[in-house]
């Protein structure tokens, strides 16, 4: 008898103590300035709920936007911070008009309502051979499949696995924060994916590998050969779908909107995008996105030394990004 009171009691202790480190993580876990590499589900669903997104300007998109190998206060909207704007960075590496219309749907869903949104519309993400074409990022697809129509999942291809392992992991990521937060706790700790990444890039820092790698990958031409496919945008095209319901739901929802149109590299893509064809591509997503969105073209805004690669922009090119959108978003 009293050997069940001992693993009672030891029972009672340890769910306390998981009960106590999980309300923790809920309350001490900071907010962060921008999403990480590897946000969970958990971390994304706490950002929304805490109030980081209701009377904020919302920033919504692909790593153009996130800040891709820059630090999060090197960015345009940290900059936009800097100067008084309410603004919060929902964009990640990874990001498509699918995600940003799915990104919508889960604020909507959790009663979030931003002051404005601001989301950037990348030509090369209409070409059905890119990396997120009709695919949503894990954490957001979690948050999102049951709000969309059968239809608009029938438009997608799954990445998260429908098994048992996977059904019952997705409840434990519910319930459970600092398990469902496991991969946002071990970025914040160690700057990456875990120590052992962390490691490796203090060795390569250190060693001068990083550089060497860099140098040895600075961008061509010839690496961006296929990344834009310059056909006529079709109404069947996924992209396309999305890029007209997430016009629909922001002016449904009277959510002032501002539809950036990435910029592009022109003088590294000079031979691939210079044509017509290109020019007819951004004209068709300007009609697409109906007179409810204010759209800012951006593709030629840009000198070639403020671009990282075909169309990331460096620290300097983020400043000058946040110097044109300051006026437009300070009203």
């Amino acid at each position: 008898m009293r050997f069940v009171r001992f693993i009672g009691i030891v029972a009672l202790s340890f769910a306390a103590t998981l009960a106590l480190v999980d309300a923790a993580v809920r309350a001490a876990f900071p907010a962060l300035p921008r999403l990480e590499d590897n946000f969970s589900a958990a971390y994304l669903a706490r950002a929304i709920d805490r109030g980081g997104v209701t009377n904020h300007v919302v920033f919504l998109g692909d790593s153009v936007l996130w800040g891709y190998r820059l630090p999060a206060a090197e960015t345009a909207t940290a900059e936009l911070a800097r100067r008084g704007v309410p603004v919060t960075n929902l964009s990640f590496e990874g990001g498509s008009m699918a995600n940003t219309y799915a990104m919508l749907r889960v604020m909507a869903v959790r009663g979030a309502r931003p002051r404005a949104v601001v989301f950037n519309v990348n030509v090369k993400e209409f070409n059905a051979a890119d990396s997120a074409y009709r695919t949503l990022y894990p954490a957001v697809e979690t948050l999102a499949w049951q709000e969309l129509t059968p239809q608009e999942r029938a438009l997608l291809q799954r990445t998260r696995p429908q098994t048992a392992d996977a059904a019952v992991d997705r409840v434990l990521s519910r319930w459970w924060s600092l398990y469902g937060m496991r991969a946002d706790v071990r970025e914040l700790l160690f700057g990456a994916p875990d120590a052992a990444t962390a490691v490796q890039g203090a060795l390569g820092q250190a060693s001068g590998r990083n550089a060497r790698t860099e140098a040895a990958h600075r961008p061509t031409a010839e690496r961006f050969l296929g990344t834009y496919d310059l056909a006529p945008l079709a109404a069947d095209n996924v992209e396309v779908v999305f890029l007209r319901k997430t016009a629909a739901l922001l002016a449904a929802a009277n959510v002032p909107a501002v539809a950036i149109l990435t910029p592009a590299n022109h003088a590294l893509l000079h031979d691939y995008i210079d044509v017509p064809d290109y020019a007819a591509q951004l004209r068709s997503i300007r009609a697409a996105l109906g007179p409810r969105v204010r759209v800012l073209d951006y593709d030629r805004a840009f000198s070639a030394r403020e671009f990282i690669d075909n169309d990331h922009l460096t620290a300097a090119g983020n400043r000058r990004l946040a110097e044109m959108l300051y006026p437009v978003l300070a009203r």
